[in-house]
């Protein structure tokens, strides 16, 4: 055995000891639940369930979670675009749309001008629940 190999410790067992100590820190760290959890309620068409957007930020700031519940139309849309310009720049958005319902095809329009400001700011986006409308019939 040389030298190299009995004083230097490999890179895989530093980064495992590093990750150790990153879990660890992340555990006791007073601000540990500081990650942001709102909810705003918009009024939507007097007929359809109100929009629920549920915000959960990691707590390094990595990535933000975005739940869209209830009724997307022209007037809901709003809080989604407000919520769309806090992501920053270059972050990580995965954005849930399972339980939306959307009104209209101009709301969904409107969706994909928001998903395309996000694509320009260059924002890594995943989206789960958009392959239900697939299903739906075009007018």
């Amino acid at each position: 055995m040389s030298l190299s190999e009995t004083s230097a410790p490999s890179s895989s067992v530093v980064n495992t000891i590093a990750a150790g100590w990153r879990r660890v820190w992340a555990v006791l760290r007073p601000m540990r639940f500081e990650g942001r959890i709102t909810y705003s309620e918009v009024p939507s068409a007097p007929a359809g369930p109100a929009l629920v957007v549920g915000v959960i930020d990691d707590p390094e700031m990595a990535m933000r979670l975005l739940s869209v519940r209830g009724g997307v139309n022209p007037t809901s849309l709003e809080a989604l675009a407000n919520a769309f310009d806090e992501v920053g720049d270059g972050s990580r958005l995965h954005l849930d749309l399972t339980d939306a319902e959307f009104s209209d095809r101009s709301v969904l329009s409107g969706l994909a001008e928001l998903l395309d400001a996000l694509d320009d700011r260059r924002v890594h986006l995943r989206t789960v629940g958009l392959g239900r409308l697939a299903a739906l019939p075009v007018d």
